[in-house]
């Protein structure tokens, strides 16, 4: 496993395409959370021409190098054949680091198609985040979905055995902490470690444009002070996390450490890697350097008149044609350029990844795990 992760490091310095993705495979969603950023894609779902498993074939001989990609949606487990994409960038680009996001509202279904995963793709690791927000008939509010609570509780369970037969397998639970939940945090901190079964606990911060608006009014110290909270709370867990686990733990730590300073001072604190080391691809082949700069441009915070950097379907599938084009070179340069900053967790994850300078950080919250 080490000599993997110096491979891996040798490699990121030196790259020719992005090697971070986050892939919207579907933008069907069982669940109508308050706080999503992602209503209007799910709002049209049935109108949109999703890409097909062969297409994502494509895609993954396209794509070399490609270390990680966060699985999102909509959400993930409804698509059908989720189980079958993995192994195709496991084959094709070389992946070994996969991410999937759930609600946990499909236990049963969910558990089955990580162990076929955990199974196509044996040298790998593998995480499951199951997002939860609060406790009880709360958390089925927030997320606009009754009994939803029990579910993560059954998936849960069925996580914890499922480690035990894949070792290959991580399971993480996210809250957003938003102006729905805020408050009533610390008991679900509580709840967490009393009761279920995880390797960390993350908490992200409400973003873009949310189904409802007032999801976005949070108190920005109190997320700090509870952010610092969890901190804590961590480093007193017995369990021993393997050695993925641990570096992913680190690695998001200090991009949370980070994203404190933007959501306290509102400054840039580090180059953005969007577009350069880390991309999205959306269920229907679009792409963009991240999630959050086309709502920077509706809102008239970026000069930009567009953040799409093409579709995938008009370069032959191919991501390094894509990226060549004038547009895409503009968009890249701005973000640079212009100092872009906001507060995408996955895009810190990235720019912790890719910027050397960050890592001794990383190395640090490491060692005190």
């Amino acid at each position: 496993m080490p000599i993997r992760y110096l491979k891996t490091a040798k490699e990121m310095l030196a790259r020719g395409t992005p090697g971070y993705l986050v892939f919207f495979v579907t933008p069907y969603c069982n669940c109508r959370c308050a706080m999503c950023f992602n209503a209007r894609v799910v709002d049209e779902a049935n109108r949109r021409k999703i890409l097909t498993l062969e297409e994502i074939a494509r895609i993954a001989r396209n794509f070399p190098g490609l270390h990680y990609i966060n699985f999102s949606g909509g959400e993930p487990f409804l698509r059908e054949d989720l189980e079958h994409i993995p192994a195709l960038f496991y084959r094709y680009s070389g992946t070994r680091f996969f991410t999937f996001t759930t609600n946990s509202s499909l236990p049963e279904i969910t558990e089955a198609k990580l162990r076929a995963i955990c199974e196509s793709c044996p040298d790998s690791w593998i995480r499951i985040n199951q997002s939860l927000d609060a406790i009880g008939p709360e958390h089925d509010l927030i997320r606009g979905k009754p009994g939803l609570f029990a579910s993560v509780v059954d998936l849960n369970q069925r996580l914890s055995r499922l480690t035990r037969s894949h070792p290959n397998l991580s399971v993480g639970i996210v809250t957003v902490i938003s102006r729905l939940n805020q408050g009533r945090e610390y008991g679900l901190l509580d709840y967490l470690y009393q009761n279920l079964f995880f390797s960390d606990y993350g908490v992200l911060y409400a973003r873009g444009e949310t189904r409802d608006p007032a999801a976005r009014e949070i108190d920005a110290r109190a997320f700090v002070r509870f952010h610092g909270a969890v901190r804590s709370r961590a480093k007193r867990r017995p369990e021993q996390r393997g050695l993925s686990a641990r570096l992913y733990t680190a690695l998001h730590q200090t991009a949370g450490l980070l994203l404190i300073k933007v959501i306290t001072e509102d400054r840039y604190v580090t180059p953005c890697q969007a577009g350069r080391r880390m991309l999205v691809i959306d269920d229907q082949g679009s792409v963009e350097p991240c999630e959050i700069l086309k709502v920077l441009i509706r809102e008239r915070k970026s000069s930009l008149e567009s953040s799409d950097l093409g579709n995938l379907r008009a370069f032959d599938y191919d991501v390094r044609k894509l990226l060549t084009t004038d547009h895409s070179k503009r968009v890249l340069e701005h973000i640079i350029e212009h100092r872009c900053y906001c507060t995408y967790e996955c895009a810190m994850a990235a720019n912790v990844l890719y910027t050397p300078r960050l890592w001794p950080l990383v190395l640090k919250n490491f060692v005190s795990l």
